[in-house]
């Protein structure tokens, strides 16, 4: 299913329970956005809408880095003709312009996805250690060096975003929190699943356990 129908749902599903529990139209606006996220989270394991959101393209890295890496060889070479000698410190200054050439040839928008959720994980050190946005960021490297459809769409990935959620909803005193996400999480799982028609693969719900495909 496509990112757009994941979003819509998990937004379905939040403004539903806001009605549902009677809240204030601006928690019901919270669990909108709360149910649509969720609803996209598990497609952070793929380039899709959920990881293109909060990751920079690749462009605005691998440009800038292959530039730097030029600049750096040719002022080196520079030097080294002025010189009239090519010393460790010079050869030193021309092996990092290679390496960052090499890297920035390399990324992918995958990558750009790790180095957010790094970003993530020293944000959260950075505010008192706020551990829930730790482990959003954790959950973030991890899924981007996970294939598509693995554990992001499991019982683990579901747990793992449970606990995200559970002391989220602590730490904001946001009570209904940790419903509206597992619900909208939920949802992307139900309608990745092969028995939907307009499904070809489903997911392995009980991964690594067993890795049926439902």
């Amino acid at each position: 299913m496509k990112g757009s129908s994941h979003l819509a749902i998990g937004v379905a599903a939040g403004v539903g329970i806001g009605l549902y529990n009677q809240v204030e139209p601006i928690t019901i606006g919270l669990f909108a956005i709360v149910g649509g996220v969720a609803g996209l989270f598990p497609d952070l394991d793929t380039n899709g809408v959920a990881s293109n959101k909060i990751t920079l393209s690749k462009s605005l890295l691998k440009i800038p880095l292959m530039v730097m890496g030029i600049c750096v060889i040719l002022y080196s070479l520079f030097e080294s003709f002025m010189a009239l000698r090519i010393d460790l410190q010079i050869m030193g200054s021309i092996i990092i312009g290679g390496i960052m050439i090499l890297l920035s040839s390399v990324i992918t928008q995958k990558r750009m996805l790790s180095f957010t959720g790094v970003g993530i994980v020293m944000g959260g050190i950075a505010i008192d250690m706020s551990y829930w946005i730790i482990l959003l960021g954790i959950y973030i490297v991890i899924a981007s060096f996970l294939p598509h459809r693995s554990y992001t769409h499991s019982i683990i990935g579901l747990s793992f975003f449970a606990v995200i959620l559970y002391m989220a909803q602590e730490a904001m005193n946001l009570e209904g929190l940790l419903i509206v996400g597992i619900v909208g999480y939920i949802s992307h799982l139900i309608t990745d699943m092969k028995c939907l028609p307009m499904n070809r693969r489903g997911v392995k719900l009980f991964a690594p356990v067993w890795n049926k495909e439902f």
